[in-house]
């Protein structure tokens, strides 16, 4: 073998350049076995690209629970706040012979039926016998929900007027 096949040689095995493998190869006398102790000795071989197969099953590593219970809360928190935005974007509105009464963000809407849920809703359904009228305002608000809104007040006003046509007949019949 002549001294370029093993510089070549020394160079695919340590994988270094051509120079040190050459320099390596002329310190040991062109033996190619003290010239690896050598290079291994320097601190210059390279990592060896060895690729390996099994057919070995690998124990799956272990998630930590702790992690995983992290991961649920911060997207349990992120949902939260997600909604949190969307209803404070969307406005409940509380018109009264058209004129605007009040404007709440749906947000507190629900927190007030969450936490005085026996004053809010009797309040509001007492509300659409004085001619009050409530909407939503904001994006993803489809018109259905607006229009059922529309029929309970437009029921409360029958209703309202259904008992005030009783009440004169009652009073014309005596």
């Amino acid at each position: 073998m002549d001294h370029m096949e093993m510089v070549d040689k020394l160079r695919e095995k340590a994988n270094v350049s051509y120079e040190e493998a050459k320099t390596a190869l002329e310190k040991s006398e062109w033996d190619l076995l003290d010239a690896l102790v050598y290079l291994e000795n320097q601190g210059k071989m390279g990592a060896e690209k060895t690729e390996t197969y099994t057919t070995k099953k690998e124990p799956r590593p272990q998630t930590d629970e702790a992690q995983d219970v992290r991961g649920a809360f911060t997207r349990l928190f992120s949902f939260i706040a997600e909604l949190i935005n969307k209803g404070n974007k969307i406005n409940m509105e509380v018109r009264r012979h058209q004129k605007l009464v009040l404007t709440i963000p749906l947000t507190v809407l629900i927190l007030l039926l969450i936490f005085v849920f026996w004053w809010v809703l009797p309040i509001m359904v007492v509300g659409l016998f004085f001619g009050a009228r409530y909407s939503f305002k904001g994006p993803g608000i489809a018109d259905t929900v607006n229009r059922a809104m529309d029929k309970a007040a437009d029921t409360a006003q029958s209703i309202k007027s259904g008992i005030k046509n009783n009440e004169k007949h009652d009073s014309s019949a005596e």
